[in-house]
């Protein structure tokens, strides 16, 4: 049985960033840069005024005498009029400088005289006041945004700053998702004694979604008969890049994805992990096809499938998006513990709760099938084994969807 740390490793030394591909700027938020990028033109491109107000020599404002206001730019013209000393300017926000002006004071801060075209400065303005330089937040050369960044909204607004219309990102890896288990039905049917709705699907591909996948997902539900479940899997393997198994993968009678995965000569890497929830975790690849499926196979269980993929497929599938090794692991957060809590097992524990205010509040029930604690949860806390936590203590909480 592998630790976390172990199992994590093993995974992300087999999967490897899919090629790149060229989409438009707007398609690529929530994707990863596949390649650095460098500034080709500064920003702001030329000086321009900061305020609504008036183009000045900052040394002709420490006078009470009127400056002959001498013409008007607004955003988007160009500076056909030069500055003479003792004139003004009017200027809006955006507008280039004109020669020889070097600050611009405020509208309010002057007195305007609409008969002589003249202004009062009521306070004096220093060198460079008000004035967007050149280059001054962006220079040619520098780099705005690395191989393996997320790329969101103001970085997606820097490279159209740039002119750019596309943005390379990693292709969209193939996922289905496969859930197991004659007792599953799905919602909207009538539900039979025995039986219970499928929460695991619509589950999966909520967190695939909140990973970043816009890509089609494949749903298929397998039920618990060996032949049925070989035959999927060879399609399947086939035609996926990842293949996310929900149930199936223990030791039981009932449990057939292990079976399945041996008569198509594909072996189970691993199929336990040293945590709870979610010790039956299995990974496995195919090694005939040029472009190799994994296979994720989580416990049926719905928290210990919604942490396992929080351990194990989040961090794989952002590799395989490009997403740099800080964006890969979960967002730590410094909290306090409301009530002291104890982990008297032998696995490391995820408990399932909510970060709010600085402090951490375990949900509920901490059991494998309480769905609904697991949905009030924003939140986990590891504990090691046997570890003991006052009411009080300081904890590390990994944010979670």
């Amino acid at each position: 049985m592998l630790t976390e740390q172990e199992a994590l490793e093993h995974i992300l030394s087999s999967v490897t960033a899919l090629p790149s591909q060229s989409v438009p700027l707007r398609e690529g938020v929530r994707s990863y840069a596949a390649r650095a990028i460098h500034a080709t033109i500064p920003l702001p491109g030329f000086d321009n005024s900061a305020m609504d107000g008036y183009a000045v020599r900052a040394e002709d404002t420490r006078t009470t005498e009127p400056l002959r206001v001498t013409g008007a730019i607004a955003a988007g013209d160009v500076a056909g009029v030069s500055l003479e000393p003792h004139t003004a300017i009017r200027i809006f926000t955006g507008a280039p400088m004109p020669p020889g002006a070097d600050a611009v004071i405020m509208q309010e801060d002057v007195s305007t005289d609409a008969e002589k075209k003249s202004i009062v400065c009521k306070e004096p303005v220093e060198l460079g006041e008000n004035v967007r330089v050149l280059g001054c937040d962006l220079c040619v050369g520098q780099r705005i945004v690395d191989k393996g960044e997320p790329l969101n909204a103001a970085r997606l607004a820097v490279l159209a700053s740039q002119g750019l219309t596309h943005v390379d990102i990693a292709e969209a890896p193939r996922i289905a998702v496969v859930t197991t288990g004659d007792e599953l039905i799905p919602p909207g049917e009538p539900l039979l004694p025995g039986k219970l709705y499928n929460s695991n699907g619509i589950m999966l591909e909520a967190m695939l979604r909140s990973v970043g996948i816009s890509s089609p997902i494949t749903f298929h539900h397998l039920r618990d008969n060996l032949e049925e479940t070989v035959s999927a899997l060879r399609e399947l393997t086939r035609q996926h890049d990842f293949i996310i198994l929900s149930g199936g993968v223990s030791v039981g009678e009932h449990d057939y994805i292990k079976p399945a995965l041996k008569a198509l000569d594909i072996p189970a890497e691993f199929w336990r992990v040293k945590v709870k929830p979610g010790k039956p975790v299995l990974f496995a690849k195919t090694v005939s096809s040029p472009r190799p499926c994994h296979l994720f196979g989580l416990p049926g269980n719905p928290v210990s499938s919604h942490v396992t993929f929080h351990l194990f497929v989040r961090p794989a599938l952002l590799k395989v998006l490009g997403a740099g090794n800080a964006s890969r692991s979960l967002p730590r957060v410094s909290a306090t513990l409301t009530r002291a809590m104890k982990n008297r097992g032998d696995r490391p524990h995820y408990i399932r709760g909510v970060h709010e205010d600085g402090k951490f509040t375990p949900t509920g029930v901490q059991q494998s099938h309480a769905l609904f604690s697991l949905s009030r949860a924003n939140a986990f806390l590891r504990m090691d084994p046997e570890q003991e936590l006052a009411e009080g203590a300081t904890v590390q909480a990994l944010l979670c969807d």
